[in-house]
This record gives C-alpha cells, sequence and structure tokens, in this order.
C-alpha cells in the first residue's frame, strides 16, 4: 500500500465501525479462551500494520507489534502501545516458545503470503505449547469484489477449510466463526450493483460513512460480538478463529 492509504487506515482504525467492532469481537473472544486479564501475558500481533489493536491487547498482556511494511510501522509507532519490528510473517525473528497469545487479524489472505499453512506454522512455532491464536480472515469466494482487488486478496476462506489449515499448522481448532453475518445480504448487493454499474470502480471499501449510519452498522457488529459469546453464526464476510497449540506430548 502507499504512504496515504496507511494514513487513511490510521485515521478510521479510531472512529469506523468496521474496526471498532472486530475490536469487540476479539475482546469476546480472549475474554473466554484467556482468562484471566493478565499483564505478564506475552503477545504478538503478526501482521499488526498501523497499530489499531495494540491498546486492546494491552489489557491482556504485553504486546509486541510485527509488520512487513515500514510505512505501516511508523503509523503504528505514534500509537506508542508496544513494542514494533519489521518483520516478514513466514520468518518472524523471535525465539521459539516466545509468546503466550499470537493474533493474526486479516494478513494471511494477502498474496505476499505465499502459503498460508506456512505462516500458521511460523506463528505456531513462537508459542508456547498450549499457546493460542486469534486469527481473522475474509470469507466466501463468492463474495470477491473491488475491495479483493484494492487490498490485494489471494484468497477468501471457507469454514471447514480455514479449520483443516489450522490443523496442519499444529492447532487444535477451539472455535471458529463466520461474522458479519447481519450485513452478507447489504454486501452481496453492493458487489452485486458494483459489477453491474461500476465496473470500472476502484477502491476499498473500507471508507468513511455518516455518523449515523455509523453507529448502525457497529451497533449491528456489537451484537455479532455477543451472539459468539455462547455461539458460532452461520455464514458472513469473515470468518474468525481460536486455536490452541498442541503440544509435543500431545502429538504423541
Amino acid at each position: 500500500m502507499e504512504r496515504d492509504e496507511y494514513r487513511r487506515l490510521f485515521d478510521l482504525e479510531d472512529e469506523l465501525w468496521w474496526f471498532l467492532g472486530m475490536r469487540r469481537v476479539s475482546s469476546v473472544l480472549l475474554d473466554r479462551y484467556l482468562p484471566p486479564r493478565k499483564s505478564d501475558h506475552s503477545i504478538l500481533d503478526a501482521g499488526c500494520g498501523t497499530g489499531g489493536m495494540l491498546e486492546t491487547l494491552r489489557l491482556y498482556g504485553q504486546p509486541v507489534g510485527a509488520d512487513a511494511s515500514p510505512q505501516a510501522l511508523r503509523f503504528a509507532s505514534r500509537r506508542a502501545a508496544a513494542p514494533l519490528v519489521q518483520a516478514d510473517l513466514c520468518r518472524l525473528p523471535f525465539t521459539s516458545e516466545s509468546f503466550d497469545l499470537v493474533t493474526s487479524f486479516d494478513v494471511i489472505y494477502h498474496h505476499r503470503i505465499s502459503s498460508d499453512v506456512d505462516a500458521l506454522h511460523e506463528m505456531g512455532r513462537v508459542l508456547r505449547p498450549h499457546g493460542l491464536i486469534l486469527l481473522r480472515v475474509p470469507a466466501l469466494n463468492l463474495l470477491r469484489g473491488r475491495h479483493d482487488v484494492a487490498v490485494h486478496t489471494r484468497h477468501r476462506y471457507e469454514r471447514k477449510e480455514l479449520q483443516e489449515k489450522l490443523k496442519q499448522a499444529g492447532f487444535v481448532p477451539e472455535f471458529v466463526s463466520y461474522l458479519n453475518c447481519f450485513l452478507l445480504p447489504l454486501a452481496i448487493l453492493r458487489r452485486g450493483v458494483d459489477r453491474l454499474f461500476r465496473p470500472a470502480h476502484q477502491g476499498s471499501e473500507v471508507e468513511p460513512v455518516a455518523a449515523w449510519l455509523n453507529q448502525v452498522l457497529l451497533r449491528i457488529l456489537m451484537l455479532e460480538a455477543k451472539w459468539i459469546r455462547s455461539g458460532t453464526l452461520p455464514f458472513g464476510l469473515s470468518l474468525v478463529a481460536v486455536g490452541r497449540k498442541r503440544s509435543a506430548a500431545s502429538d504423541d
């Protein structure tokens, strides 16, 4: 991405419904699988971008942000929420079994990641036995649109596929659910309109909206966050997963 794109994301992360809602979803899952909140948990946000999740992760331990883009890290450094490291997701510069939790939000789908399973293996390598991974990816290939072109999407995932990839990488899937379920019909309609009437229109769908609409969309995501406290959603624009690293003893 260009510097202006990172600046736009940096500005939107603290106010746009998508980012605020996804933080709430992440907090619900971390409260469920990483209780109690402990300051001594070591946390890696792999592919931290401009650092929008780091402040939330500080509630659960001591985060480190890693990203391949020096431009993204320059913006993340303005938040001063955690140490930052420039790193390729498939070659993390950390010793094995360094972290209790690794998070990776909308990263392994990217065309720069040549093998998502390799990336998951690498994240597993730096996790301690029984450590957790919290992962989010785009879902359902039928939803491909201009947004995927803009953000260089290599792949959109099915639920069972993501579960299998976690297993291949040495994780036990604890929770896998679709997200943005209630907004799926609107997304399908919007992308259909784009294909029919605006085929040349380019750019990401992560963009500012009117304040009233921002609040409506945020409330919808907050409702989904409540839903996944005790269940899963059957379809949606995204997938979220929690996996637990298998120990060597459990592999035998």
